[in-house]
């Protein structure tokens, strides 16, 4: 007998790099998913913080206020009410989004899974 397939609260975690200001062109995305809200926003946290030195005075405020003095609490808090959070900043005329949402994971046994079928060539092309 095979067992129903489980689901598993997990956050999924994006940080999208656009070329510049006016977030027109990407060019750099990374993605990841966290078994919960605070490795989540440890990412984010660890990322902004190697990039503070190089920030503006202004940036590197706002930066290390989000890391520092609560504005990641805030974002830890958003996730464990199942509620997306993100930051962003500007570096070096490149704009930096992160971002995290709540899903659902669901773990299914291999038996269970379906297999991908190859396309033929003559359909990939179509």
């Amino acid at each position: 007998m095979y067992d129903h397939p489980s689901a598993t609260r997990a956050f999924w975690c994006e940080q999208t790099t656009y070329d510049s200001l006016h977030g027109d062109d990407i060019s750099q995305i990374s993605r990841h998913s966290a078994t919960n809200p605070a490795e989540a926003i440890r990412h984010i946290r660890v990322t902004v913080r190697s990039l503070a030195s190089a920030l503006p005075p202004i940036e590197r405020h706002r930066a290390l206020s989000w890391v520092d003095d609560g504005g990641c609490l805030g974002a830890i808090a958003a996730l464990h009410r199942n509620e997306p959070c993100g930051f962003s900043l500007s570096y070096q005329e490149q704009w930096i989004e992160w971002t995290v949402h709540p899903y659902l994971r669901f773990d299914v046994a291999e038996e269970l899974r379906l297999r991908l079928v190859p396309l033929s060539p003559r359909l990939a092309c179509r």
